[in-house]
């Protein structure tokens, strides 16, 4: 799969959008989802066992749409090996309660602080570790609560990692520290 082409000065974020959806509904007839979901869960374990050592820990994750990079494997191998894994639940002013995986109970909003890794979902993050979400505010919201050390991950479709500057920044959006896509495995972002 290739790269997204982005001209950084008159792509606007509804724009760029716009784009990277189109381009993930063209190229999901093409996708092995059950290879992709073996290698990013591959991948994303090995840096949360770098990250803990081997101990267990809350992680956030999330349950991917058909078009995103699919994190059911992901999430049954976090859960296997002892880590409670941390769902989001969306309310209606589109903030996120959380609730434990294969549960209903909420937690409530500041269970994401408790999370020593949190994956996130991205259309797009560049090099400088800026994550292009969908627009909602969501996770902006959410990660203000999180813990100041917590690994934060993007979760991304080959061909989503774009250069420095690709992506349009706001005072609200929060980098992130490392991108993992299927093909390409784990990329740390910025200054991480």
């Amino acid at each position: 799969m290739t790269a997204v082409t982005v001209d950084a000065t008159s792509a606007d974020k509804p724009a760029l959008r716009r784009r990277l959806r189109q381009t993930r509904r063209d190229r999901l007839p093409e996708r092995d989802i059950e290879a992709e979901a073996t290698a990013l869960a591959r991948h994303v374990m090995a840096l949360v066992e770098e990250r803990t050592g081997g101990r267990v820990c809350r992680v956030a994750a999330f349950e991917s749409l058909p078009t995103e990079p699919p994190t059911h494997r992901l999430v049954q191998r976090l859960a296997s090996v002892g880590h409670e894994v941390v769902m989001p639940v969306m309310l209606p002013d589109r903030d996120l309660d959380w609730r434990v995986a294969g549960t209903s109970t909420p937690l409530g909003l500041k269970a994401i602080h408790e999370s020593e890794v949190v994956l996130l979902p991205g259309l797009a993050a560049d090099s400088d570790g800026n994550r292009l979400g969908q627009g909602g505010g969501s996770y902006d919201r959410a990660l203000g609560r999180r813990r100041p050390d917590a690994l934060l991950v993007v979760l991304l479709n080959d061909g989503e990692l774009l250069a420095s500057g690709e992506i349009p920044v706001e005072d609200h959006d929060v980098r992130v520290h490392v991108a993992v896509t299927p093909s390409g495995g784990s990329v740390r972002l910025g200054s991480a």
